[in-house]
């Protein structure tokens, strides 16, 4: 797990890019018993080993285990899945066969990328985005940044749809973290948006960590809380994780367990001057779905034409009836849900910017667009007589929600 990346339909979709829509499989590790033998009042965790906070995870677990008085039974499993990434449904396996609580998991507030047949504790840990910056540079937020700042993002990550709104920013995007820190920390560019943990493994223990200073990011979908998965039969788990984390929380203990990849939900601690009070609330946009036709935002033509554009560009990735492989499925209630609050300049953003992953941006203006006709088709918008227009479909804010059966 490396990053959170945009795309709800599989884990990757969390973390890495979270964006793969492959074949699954699951790779269980091994198990580690760290504190006797495994009993019925053991608290059996499984804990992604590819996880930049993976430390940290374990390092909850024992403290948790430690406060409540009862052994440790730790799993490592390959939340990144490899070539064929990581499906959710995985979890639910991991819940019936190889531990009670599956610790690390990023959540938003609508909960809606919770595992189908599981549960979450109560929230342990702030995360999500952070703005890194060097010294040399004024500016504490991307507002605050200097007028025509390079950022560098990771390609297909949530923080591409920040620039819309910034335009005293510009997007210097890479196709691995490792490029965009790499970039930050020799000094190319002054700032990157990057996941915490991510850049806490690259940055915090660097002989030059002393360069730069991490920000909170108060934009939309930037912050995430970390929970613990389970299903019924880690019901019992679940109340005792909950009560540990509670006691920790008390005793100020949970402050040095989480740092510095995560902070305390309940007391968030923020890295540098950003104001925690004006964090965004996410309202979850209008269901059309419900009532409401949905407005006619393109032509007929261009979705005719955006189909053959997105078969010469998009369907290798994305499905030739945009079901998701390689990359996620671009159709459907997952993709286009009304509680995740993304409205149709989000994902025209991502489209226009971060595609195709070979060369993105590197399609003409109205190619974007005929693909943007033709992905709202899809998904259930009319066609009308006014074309849809480049910077029209870039700062549209209709929301964006599945309107088909």
């Amino acid at each position: 797990m490396e990053h959170c990346r945009f795309g709800r339909a599989d884990y990757r979709s969390f973390w890495r890019r979270h964006i793969r829509h492959c074949p699954v499989w699951l790779a269980v590790v091994g198990a580690v018993l760290l504190h006797g033998p495994a009993s019925g009042s053991d608290l059996s965790v499984c804990i992604d080993k590819s996880s930049p906070a993976a430390a940290m995870d374990h390092k909850l677990a024992e403290a948790v285990a430690k406060n409540q008085g009862v052994n440790l039974v730790v799993h490592t499993f390959d939340g990144s899945g490899g070539d064929d990434g990581f499906n959710l449904k995985q979890f639910k396996l991991l819940a019936d066969t190889e531990c009670h609580l599956i610790l690390g998991f990023p959540v938003e507030a609508s909960r809606e990328n919770v595992p189908s047949g599981l549960m979450v504790t109560a929230p342990y840990g702030r995360i999500g985005f952070v703005l890194v910056t060097s010294r040399s540079i004024k500016g504490d937020s991307l507002a605050t940044l200097p007028q025509a700042t390079e950022v560098a993002v990771t390609y297909d990550t949530m923080p591409n749809l920040y620039f819309v709104d910034h335009p005293n920013i510009q997007a210097s995007i890479f196709q691995t973290d490792a490029e965009t820190i790499g970039t930050l920390m020799d000094h190319k560019v002054k700032a990157a948006m990057v996941w915490r943990p991510t850049a806490v493994n690259y940055i915090v223990n660097h002989r030059d960590a002393h360069d730069f200073a991490f920000h909170e990011l108060n934009e939309p979908h930037a912050k995430w809380d970390l929970v613990a998965l389970y299903d019924a039969r880690g019901a019992a788990s679940a109340i005792l994780f909950d009560k540990g984390v509670s006691d920790l929380g008390v005793s100020g203990q949970i402050n040095a367990v989480l740092d510095p990849y995560a902070t305390p939900e309940r007391n968030p601690v923020v890295l540098a001057s950003a104001d925690a009070a004006k964090l965004p609330v996410l309202t979850p946009v209008a269901d059309t779905s419900a009532g409401s036709s949905p407005p006619a935002l393109y032509t007929a033509d261009q979705a005719t034409a955006g189909k053959q554009k997105f078969a010469d560009n998009c369907s290798q990735c994305h499905g030739d009836n945009l079901e998701g492989m390689a990359g996620p499925a671009l159709k459907g209630k997952l993709f286009a849900s009304p509680k995740a609050g993304y409205h149709v300049g989000d994902i025209f953003t991502i489209v226009s910017q971060n595609m195709p992953s070979t060369q993105p941006g590197s399609l003409a203006h109205d190619d974007y667009v005929q693909i943007m006709a033709f992905l709202l088709q899809q998904n259930g918008y009319p066609s009308g007589s006014t074309p849809l227009a480049f910077d029209t479909a870039a700062a549209s804010k209709v929301p964006l929600i599945y309107n088909g059966n």
